[in-house]
């Protein structure tokens, strides 16, 4: 059995509940995304992408994966970010590929982390809620939705949200131990890791990386996270 059938078997589909969306940016992250790899963040930012080059590279690079953060953090941090926002709005009325949905999802949702106006902070992270749930209204198997959807609920003021994020990663984290991993598999111990790290339980937060060491110990991140 797959990696994503066993995922969608042991996670949930999030109740209408979860439609409103509040997070909270984790202590001491500047704004910056807690389970990111170690970006130069003022060399990325000086790096310009334009809305449309953007979009057409999202298309072909996952956003879970180093090259996929930095592509993410240029489009964000660029002045033209709300034109991509909008960009992304009339593509995917036109588009039915689920697992690029969620790529669009992810990307507003590093804009909501990354935000200093709560206003937009909240409106990114409602939008991009809405395409998690388009596209796993289309597969309910897909990997980067439930991922995506889990990162935003994971730093939710509510904790229903924050519960069902966790429940999500350890269900996640418990199919990739029965099946091969993929590199982009590392992604569920370092979120869930920086969600407990935001509580404040630093120790189940150092167990939970060492045991996405123990699956990807070149993994830089990892390594990161533990000399903190």
């Amino acid at each position: 059995m797959s990696i994503i059938k066993r995922m969608c078997q042991a996670c949930f589909v999030a109740p209408a509940l979860f439609m409103s969306v509040i997070i909270c940016p984790p202590a001491l992250a500047d704004h910056w995304v807690p389970w990111a790899f170690s970006w130069d963040k003022n060399g990325a930012t000086q790096q310009h992408i334009s809305p449309q080059q953007g979009l057409s590279k999202i298309k072909t690079t996952s956003l879970w994966s180093p090259d996929g953060e930095l592509l993410v953090i240029q489009l964000v941090s660029s002045k033209s970010f709300k034109k991509t926002v909008e960009l992304l709005d009339k593509d995917i009325s036109s588009n039915s590929n689920p697992e690029l949905i969620a790529r669009y999802g992810t990307l507003l949702t590093y804009g909501a982390y990354m935000s200093e106006d709560e206003g937009e902070m909240a409106e990114l992270a409602a939008r991009a809620d809405v395409y998690f749930d388009q596209a796993l209204s289309q597969d309910k198997a897909s990997w980067g939705a439930w991922l995506g959807k889990a990162t935003l609920y994971g730093f939710s003021h509510k904790r229903d949200q924050e519960a069902s994020s966790i429940k999500i990663l350890k269900s996640m984290i418990e199919a990739q131990q029965k099946t091969k991993s993929n590199w982009h598999h590392v992604y569920p111990y370092l979120v869930l890791g920086a969600i407990y790290e935001q509580k404040r339980d630093f120790l189940t937060a150092k167990e939970i990386w060492t045991e996405g060491l123990q699956h990807f110990p070149n993994n830089e991140a990892l390594h990161a996270k533990m000399i903190d």
